[in-house]
This record gives structure tokens, C-alpha cells and sequence, in this order.
């Protein structure tokens, strides 16, 4: 049976419904894993009073719709992030079924096609993880970034995608680029690092599903988009360091979060920047729009 033959409304539904479920189990993540928690068990509980939630009150988005943003158990508020990570789940679900389903070749069978969205919906899970755990705690968890690497280096022969040589070239040029010029050299050279471990490992990772060019695309695409919110946030005066929680001043006076970014002497203000985020933005904007974007570049190049 071919991709064709499945009715295109069919396959946006079921993305759409699949992509919202597993956003829940995303935000499992983003709570659990900077917390050395397991994300089997316990079963879902409140994050305040550590009540049961029941199945009905846990529908994705609609749950958080039909609660107003507050638990069920105890009245304290939810945070927006459950919804936003939900519904982000709905819109890659489509996003990726849309592209390696939909609109995959004429004669594509349905299974292989179904194994392109299942595995690549896999990698765009994982910057989503690593994006709210980053954002939130400044760093990236090797539970998302190292499972990616493996995963995306294994699939190579059974995908859509670069040869097994282009990803292991992108999975090695990913980390040690940042490993041995941000990391390293720039910590030899200035007594602190340019960018985190937790950086290096997901550019191993996004090289490990991309390729190569992905990971040039996403480290000097993630850097722009990081200069323009850096340039924002002083603009507006916002504070670009996360608070993470259950931390209190007092608890961040020792070891410095794995991942700080853009950091100045001590004798000026300090600012840090979380670059996953824009590292996980790259690497989506070059998994879905990578051929326009070589087109684009190579047309700007022809005479």
C-alpha cells in the first residue's frame, strides 16, 4: 500500500491527534528529567500537592482548557507551558506527517512512509525537550540529546535522509565544533566557555539526523536569531537568565548551569543566553524548508 493511497485529511487528523498526545508526554520531560526523575513512574501527579491526576482531567490541550490553567486537585495554577508544549506537539505532528507522508513520492509505500514521520517526529520531540529544559534550566539533558545520536545514526539505512556517512561526519563536525572552539578554546583562552557541553551534544545529535550542512545551517542560523533576541531583551530590559525553579538565590551560588551563554567579566553585568532554543530552531527550519534554502543561496551565488 502506497502513502497515496491514504486520504490526506486522514493523515492530518491522526498527526494531529498522535503529536498531542505525545507533547504530554514532552512535557514529562521538561519537568522530570532536570529533577533526576523518572518519567514512568510516578504516574502524572500535581506539581503542587502531588495528587493523582485522573486520565479525564490529563486529555491533552483540552484538559488545560477545561481546568482554566489550574489544577483540579488544589486550585494552584498550571503553568502555560503544558499547553504551549501540547499544542507545539499537534503542529510538528502535522508539520512532519505533512511532509514525509503527504507529500512523499508517488510510489513511497505507507509503511516506510509512516517510519519517516515516527523516527523524524522523534528528533523534533527531542528539541522540543531540550528547548523547554534549556530554557528553563539552562541546560540540555544527555537523556534527549545522546538517545538522538544513536537513533539518528541507526535509521540512516531505513529513512528519508543524507547517506550514514554525511550523518556521521554532521554528528562529528557538530560536537567537536563546539566542543573544541567554544567549549575548550574559548575557556583556555578567556577563563570561560563560549557555549555549554549540553550545546555540543545536541549539534552531535542534529548532525546525526541532518547531516553536515544542517549543523552549519543551525549553528550560524541560531546565532543570528540569538544576537536578534539578545538585542531584544536589552532593548526591553528583560532578563535573559532563567530562574530555574524550586532554586532560590541562595541555591545558585554554586556550580555554574552546564549550558550559560554570552558570558561578561565580572565586573560587568552579567548576561546569559540558553542557545538550544535557537540551535533546535535552525534545525527545524532546516529540516523543513532545507531545499529552499540551498536553492535560494545557490541562486544568489549563479552569475
Amino acid at each position: 500500500m502506497l502513502a497515496a493511497d491514504f486520504p490526506e485529511w486522514y493523515v492530518r487528523i491522526v498527526a494531529l491527534v498522535v503529536g498531542a498526545l505525545f507533547g504530554s508526554f514532552f512535557n514529562v520531560a521538561i519537568y522530570r528529567w532536570p529533577r533526576e526523575m523518572s518519567v514512568i513512574s510516578p504516574p502524572s501527579h500535581c506539581p503542587s500537592c502531588g495528587a493523582p491526576v485522573k486520565p479525564w482531567w490529563n486529555v491533552p490541550i483540552f484538559g488545560y482548557l477545561f481546568l482554566r490553567g489550574k489544577a483540579r486537585c488544589c486550585g494552584a495554577p498550571l503553568s502555560p507551558r503544558y499547553l504551549v508544549v501540547e499544542i507545539l506537539g499537534a503542529v510538528l505532528g502535522l508539520a512532519v506527517a505533512e511532509h514525509f507522508f503527504v507529500n512523499a513520492l508517488p510510489d513511497r509505500e505507507a509503511l516506510l512512509a509512516a517510519l519517516d514521520v515516527s523516527l523524524y517526529f522523534a528528533f523534533v520531540g527531542g528539541l522540543v525537550i531540550a528547548t523547554f529544559v534549556d530554557l528553563e534550566w539552562m541546560e540540555i539533558p544527555d537523556e534527549v540529546s545522546l538517545p538522538l545520536v544513536a537513533l539518528g545514526l541507526a535509521s540512516s539505512p531505513y529513512r528519508t535522509g543524507p547517506e550514514v556517512v554525511d550523518l556521521a561526519v554532521g554528528a562529528g563536525v557538530g560536537f567537536l565544533l563546539v566542543q573544541v572552539v567554544f567549549v575548550w578554546s574559548y575557556e583556555h583562552l578567556f577563563g570561560r566557555r563560549g557555549m555549554g557541553e549540553g550545546d555540543s551534544k545536541l549539534l552531535m545529535a542534529i548532525g546525526a539526523f541532518l547531516g553536515w550542512q544542517a549543523v552549519l545551517f543551525a549553528l550560524v542560523a541560531g546565532s543570528m536569531q540569538g544576537l536578534v533576541a539578545t538585542g531584544v531583551a536589552m532593548a526591553t530590559g528583560r532578563s535573559l537568565t532563567p530562574t530555574p525553579p524550586e532554586l532560590g538565590e541562595d541555591d545558585r551560588q554554586g556550580d555554574e548551569p552546564e549550558d550559560a551563554e554570552l558570558e561578561e567579566d565580572d565586573d560587568a553585568p552579567r548576561m546569559k543566553l540558553p542557545f538550544g532554543p535557537f540551535l533546535a530552531l535552525g534545525a527545524l527550519e532546516w529540516l523543513f524548508f532545507g531545499d529552499r534554502i540551498l536553492d535560494a543561496y545557490l541562486g544568489i551565488l549563479a552569475p
